[in-house]
């Protein structure tokens, strides 16, 4: 009989081990740009004592620490300063609000957070990733325009060598700044192409694949124009160097104007594109005039042969 009176009494009074509870909260779904500060939910709702003091609070990512609170001695410890990640205020903690700010991009992933409140405590994992968007709508078209304005100007140095017999100095510095400006143009479009988080090394890749080959490019060109001699193909050289020169411009304007928006602004990526499409069609052009040149050489020394030819004819007729 004792024993049943003991062990109802225990069970009547024994201590009752609560688990903190979360407010249900969906998970984190992030649009890259414009980007907005990140908040990972987690709302203690049964919290007995409400001091923050009695706390512990820690955040965890891939099984690391990023962030923990410790009550008793109220010491903060954050290890995600580079995000951004701002530590919780005593008064939220208390209140129950333990949820983590960050102001730059955490990585995807699941947030674990557990509460203890003296000797009761709970856990909650918050998924945090970012919404899968093309934000640089005309990236294809600069990609292949890119990809046209390096096959243009690999002809065009093969045919500038050939056409205007080039020596062996003049043929290395024309291939080494197209190749340079082709080496630039696929290192910087695989930077381009990196994500759809349009951060820092994307725009250090659209930098890379317009700006720099476009003046390589142009270098090339003005090598050449130095070996001309014909004053006709001199003046469209220079015409078309002129061009280049404003389409480079042109170019850099629209790169820079979409390393400022995010997402890029629509207008910035149409003056970029307007930009490549002139210098690229620019390059046709030259191509097309120093046909144009060469023909007219060719043609005016076959005329200047045929000519001397009869010439001589008529004074050995002459002389017999």
């Amino acid at each position: 009989m004792i024993s049943y009176a003991l062990l109802l009494g225990f069970c009547v009074f024994r201590p009752v081990v609560l688990q903190l509870l979360y407010k249900d909260e969906e998970d984190v779904r992030m649009n890259q740009c414009p980007f907005k500060e990140v908040i990972l939910p987690a709302h203690v709702t049964n919290l007995q004592k409400h001091k923050w003091n009695l706390m512990l609070v820690t955040w965890k990512y891939g099984g690391v620490t990023m962030y923990s609170f410790n009550g008793e001695s109220g010491a903060h410890k954050n290890n995600g300063t580079r995000f951004g990640l701002q530590n919780l205020k005593n008064e939220d903690i208390q209140s129950g609000d333990v949820s983590l700010h960050f102001l730059e991009r955490p990585p995807n992933g699941g947030y674990t957070c557990e509460t203890t409140e003296l000797s009761t405590e709970g856990s909650k994992t918050v998924e945090m990733a970012y919404k899968e968007e093309q934000l640089f709508k005309a990236s294809s078209g600069i990609i292949a325009i890119l990809t046209l304005l390096a096959v243009v100007n690999t002809f065009e140095v093969i045919f500038f060598v050939k056409c205007l017999h080039l020596k062996c100095r003049s043929v290395f510095c024309a291939y080494f700044f197209v190749g340079i400006g082709i080496v630039l143009i696929i290192a910087g479009l695989n930077m381009f192409q990196t994500g759809n988080s349009w951060n820092l090394l994307q725009k250090a890749g659209l930098v890379v694949a317009v700006c720099l080959p476009l003046l390589f490019f142009l270098i090339s060109d003005v090598l050449f124009g130095c070996k001309i001699k014909d004053h006709r193909f001199r003046m469209g050289w220079f015409c078309c160097c002129v061009s280049q020169i404003v389409s480079w411009i042109i170019a850099i304007v629209g790169a820079i104007m979409c390393m400022q928006d995010c997402p890029p602004n629509p207008t910035s990526e149409i003056v970029l594109i307007v930009g490549l499409l002139l210098h690229t069609i620019i390059e046709i052009a030259d191509i097309c005039c120093c046909s144009y040149c060469c023909w007219l050489k060719h043609k005016e020394d076959c005329s200047v042969t045929m000519a001397n030819a009869t010439s001589n004819s008529n004074k050995e007729m002459s002389g017999k």
